[in-house]
């Protein structure tokens, strides 16, 4: 199930991150990997839950980044890199439900920026708000940063962090 796209501001913020290009197939062992060695260096400064930024995407690789925001910069170790958030306007969609139908979601940003002219600003985030014992259960927000007095937007106004 999907909601209504909502127009939000991004807090500008850091993170840690670990890049990657692999194949789809791959991406929830690089995720459960990955989000273990952020949080394992990040530690206490750890401010939110985790997400992906989605680089590139096609039909047999994927240039993904796994992050986590934090309080405070956290050093270089192994494959963990610092990274700065960007803020601004952003247009966010709730989804709920198994990550296999994320694909609709991406597809209602689209019809939304394209109904409202407006442009892409970077790449696509997913945070994932929850660890659902049920895919039914997972509740994971979609956000597509968008170009500045690029909405004309009727949306709702909320925040979102560093995420």
């Amino acid at each position: 199930m999907d909601t209504v796209p909502e127009v939000i501001d991004l807090s500008p913020g850091l993170a840690i991150a670990i890049r990657s290009q692999l194949p789809m197939s791959e991406l929830p062992g690089f995720f459960g990997n990955a989000f273990g060695e952020l949080a394992a260096c990040g530690a206490e400064q750890i401010a939110g839950p985790p997400f992906a930024i989605y680089h590139a995407v096609d039909s047999d690789t994927i240039d993904v980044e796994a992050v986590m925001p934090v309080r405070a910069p956290v050093a270089t170790r192994g494959r963990v890199r610092p990274l700065e958030l960007a803020g601004g306007p952003a247009v966010q969609v709730k989804h709920i439900g198994p990550y296999e139908d994320l694909g609709v979601t991406h597809m209602t940003i689209q019809q939304w920026l394209e109904d409202h002219h407006a442009r892409r600003d970077g790449p696509v985030r997913e945070i994932y708000l929850n660890e659902p014992r049920l895919p039914a259960e997972n509740i994971t927000l979609v956000i597509q940063p968008i170009a500045t007095g690029a909405t004309g937007a009727t949306g709702a106004t909320g925040a979102a962090g560093a995420a």
